[in-house]
């Protein structure tokens, strides 16, 4: 899904954006350091009176129940008060809204960033929750559906830090919420275009250029619609076309990660898949080692193979890849190195 970050335009601001996005850092801050002083606001006290009551009529005067009711309510405040150190990452849906320009890009002098959602929080796909924010006329409350819920985190997280006044609905947001605030690292290859404001000094637009060169970013010039108050955009031409890609590298193989005595007889005539595949995995961006390259038997169907790459990412982090015969294909014919590392080898 497309969603977008607006960005400011004055000069320090300016510089800090253009520095996180070389990086490939966003800022999640806490709740407290939004622009809504109601962000995170919810009642518990109808949940405490059900849980006051539920404990009553299981055995009122019991000193063992009383101390579980203590147990439980202060494991709720512990968790309610989880939104206070949680990041938010505020996103939009739109890219063309006239008040976001004005608000959050500085009149129109900024720029905003187009992601690919779900690469955006892949990185920190195990401590990052998305949702959408709902707009309602009244705060929520917590009550014990919400606890018998419990499991389904995304709408727990959404109830405790995802609703705003209807007076917001015009933004259009959708969240990445972080289990810690502070600074997050994501894949670069989740920025795909910078729409620059109208009034965006063209001085400004050449370094974002310049900056992220390399990484197939397109670009383009928000522009009003004729006669209207509608906004519109118009692609830019990259100033810094390069066939150097950002983060290319060609990573180690580890010992025994490509061994076609491993396969399945039936699979026997895809072996040579085997060896593509492994030149593809270590060319990706975050590869530091092959580990393992082999047929899925969890993925693979009767005479459709799908190929395992397994490669790691970080002393403690590893990533799979995925790839059919036909992807592998099409991805290994485009490897523009091939002659030169076979050279090496």
């Amino acid at each position: 899904m497309r969603v977008f970050k607006y960005r400011g335009g004055d000069e320090s601001i300016f510089a800090r954006d253009i520095e996180s996005l070389a990086k490939d850092t966003f800022w999640a801050p806490t709740r407290d350091m939004l622009n809504d002083p109601c962000e995170g606001l919810v009642s518990s006290d109808i949940l405490l009176q059900q849980i006051d009551l539920t404990a009553s009529l299981l055995g009122k005067g019991s000193k063992n129940i009383a101390d579980s009711v203590e147990n439980v309510k202060q494991s709720l405040n512990n968790l309610i008060e989880k939104k206070d150190s949680a990041g938010v990452y505020s996103l939009s849906k739109n890219f063309t809204d006239e008040l976001l320009w004005a608000h959050y890009a500085n009149s129109h002098e900024g720029f905003c960033i187009e992601y690919d959602l779900d690469k955006l929080v892949y990185f920190g796909r195990n401590d990052y929750f998305n949702f959408d924010v709902t707009y309602s006329d009244h705060p929520p409350k917590l009550s014990i559906d919400d606890m018998l819920k419990i499991d389904d985190k995304v709408g727990f997280i959404q109830k405790l830090i995802g609703v705003k006044s209807k007076k917001w609905a015009y933004e259009k947001e959708t969240r990445v919420v972080t289990s810690e605030s502070g600074l997050q690292s994501y894949d670069y290859r989740a920025v795909k275009a910078i729409y620059f404001g109208l009034r965006m000094p063209t001085e400004r637009i050449q370094e974002v250029m310049k900056r992220l060169c390399g990484r197939g970013i397109k670009y383009y010039r928000i522009q009003l619609k004729d006669h209207s108050y509608k906004f519109t955009s118009e692609p830019l031409e990259d100033l810094y076309p390069t066939d150097k890609k950002y983060m290319y590298s060609i990573s180690p193989i580890a010992d025994y990660a490509v061994d076609p005595s491993t396969l399945n007889e039936k699979w026997s005539e895809y072996s040579p898949y085997l060896n593509k595949m492994a030149e593809i995995v270590r060319r990706e961006p975050y590869c530091n080692e092959v580990q393992m390259v082999e047929i899925s038997f969890e993925k693979s169907k009767s005479e459709k193979p799908v190929f395992f790459g397994q490669y790691q990412r970080s002393k403690y982090r590893y990533e799979n890849m995925y790839l059919t015969p036909k992807e592998i294909d099409e991805r290994y014919a485009k490897i523009p190195d091939l002659e030169v590392e076979q050279e090496h080898v």
